[in-house]
Order: structure tokens, then C-alpha cells, then sequence
């Protein structure tokens, strides 16, 4: 019978101890168990929104970025270093630090090292034209690319960056001066376009937008003509190769150059 007695007591220890062993544990496991469903439930369906054709979906994507803020970082940075990611989601990423602007400026570096991508690189630029003053510097680089593209699409967004940052134009203009001469129709175009958007120093500018009225590209000498009208009276020594644009058969390079004529006049 002591025996017995002795058993269940030891038992009956055993049972405590266990006991005592778990109540110990609860409090270390309890974080653990906390963290999982957190992390299961963050929210990426805004990369798919994002890139949805349907503009309610576009809508709510962006709505979910700006609640987000720099909490969406992690995920637009996680998608653009990943080179297995989604085509579609890694171009959702670089809208969404487009809409973030200079809250993304940590993931510069990610943006940036999109432009070289053909397919992504109209968006990197796009993005990076919001990203504050810090974009300036991977986009001024990337004027010297080697492919038209991104060539173009840096100047374009350098061009939105001037006044979005701001930018002080004397790092601005130079830029687009020396790409007038580019080999590209399109960066030609561009840089004549945000020239006539800054109109600043007449002096330097005003004759390289003259002779590009001669240019092979229509594009070009259209671009080249209407940014000659936002110089006003300043832009009065083109005023005789304006006149001359006027009758050519191009009609929308005519129709620009008379705009031209009577801005440069002032109606006169």
C-alpha cells in the first residue's frame, strides 16, 4: 500500500512539472504564433491592381499605395531585384513608387537599374521624374546610354523632374542643348519640346531650335517650331526660317510655325 501511495505521489509530480513546463513556455511561443498570421496577411493585391486595364481597379491600387506609404517599400523593392517576378508586376512596382514620389526614395537604386529594360524602361523614367531632386543623378547618366530609348525617356522625365523637385536649370538645359544634335529623331524631339517648356537663355538656344527647322524629321521641326513660340519676342531671329515653315507642305509643321509667327510678333 506505501508503495502504491508513493507511485501516485510520484505521478502526481510528474503531472505538475509537465504543467509547470508549459505555462513557462506560453509566453516564448505566444509571439511566434502572433507573428504568423501577420505576415500571411499583408496585402500585395495592389501590384495586380495596379496593372488592371480597369480603371476602378488602377484606382484602387493607388489608393492602397498612398494608405500603405513607405510600409508598400519592402514590396516594391523585394519585386524589382526579383527577376523572376511577374513582367507586369514589376512594371505595377514602378508606378507605385511613382505615386509614392519622394516617400520611394530608398528604392532609387531599384528604379533606376530598370531603365536599361526597353520593356520597363518608359516607367522607371516616369517613376523616377517623381522621386524628388536624388533622381536626378541616375537619369542624368542614363542620357548617355547607348540605346535611343532610354536616352529619350531620361531627358523626357529630367524635364518633368526640372519643376516637380526642383531642379536649378543651369544642371537641366545643358542637357537638352547638347542632345539637339542626337542621332535619334525621338530624342531630338524631346529635347526641342522641354527646351521650348523651360524658354531660357534665348542666346544659346534660339539658333539650335532654328536650324532644327531644317531637320530630316518632321517631328523634330514641328517640336523645333513651337518651342520657338514660347520664347516670344526673344525668339525674333527665327522669325525668317519660321516664315519659311510656314509654307511647307507639312501642314501640322505650318500650322506650329504660324502659331510661332504670331507669338514671336505679338499678334502684329
Amino acid at each position: 500500500m506505501n508503495k502504491f501511495i508513493a507511485y501516485l505521489g510520484l505521478l502526481l509530480a510528474i503531472a505538475a512539472g509537465v504543467t509547470w513546463y508549459q505555462l513557462r513556455r506560453q509566453p516564448e511561443l505566444a509571439p511566434a504564433s502572433a507573428s504568423g498570421p501577420k505576415t500571411a496577411a499583408v496585402d500585395e493585391s495592389w501590384l495586380s491592381d495596379l496593372y488592371s486595364q480597369n480603371p476602378r481597379d488602377t484606382e484602387k491600387g493607388t489608393a492602397k499605395v498612398n494608405a500603405l506609404g513607405a510600409k508598400a517599400l519592402p514590396q516594391i523593392q523585394a519585386t524589382l531585384r526579383d527577376p523572376a517576378a511577374e513582367h507586369n508586376h514589376r512594371r505595377a512596382a514602378l508606378r507605385a513608387a511613382g505615386i509614392l514620389g519622394p516617400v520611394a526614395e530608398p528604392a532609387l537604386p531599384e528604379v533606376a537599374a530598370a531603365l536599361p529594360d526597353p520593356e520597363l524602361t518608359a516607367d522607371a523614367a516616369a517613376a523616377l521624374s517623381f522621386m524628388g531632386p536624388k533622381a536626378f543623378e541616375p537619369l542624368r547618366r542614363a542620357v548617355k546610354s547607348d540605346q535611343a530609348i532610354v536616352r529619350r525617356e531620361a531627358l523626357r522625365s529630367i524635364g518633368k523632374l526640372r519643376f516637380r523637385a526642383p531642379l536649378p536649370s543651369e544642371d537641366v538645359l545643358p542637357l537638352l542643348l547638347d542632345a539637339m544634335p542626337d542621332t535619334d529623331p525621338t530624342v531630338r524631339s524631346v529635347a526641342a519640346t522641354y527646351l521650348g517648356i523651360l524658354h531660357e537663355d534665348p542666346p544659346s538656344t534660339v539658333p539650335l531650335l532654328t536650324a532644327a527647322l531644317e531637320d530630316p524629321e518632321p517631328s523634330v521641326r514641328r517640336a523645333s517650331a513651337a518651342a520657338l513660340g514660347a520664347f516670344g519676342g526673344e525668339a525674333a531671329p527665327a522669325l525668317p526660317a519660321l516664315k519659311k515653315a510656314a509654307n511647307d507642305q507639312d501642314a501640322d509643321l505650318a500650322r506650329e510655325a504660324g502659331r510661332a509667327i504670331v507669338n514671336i510678333s505679338g499678334g502684329k
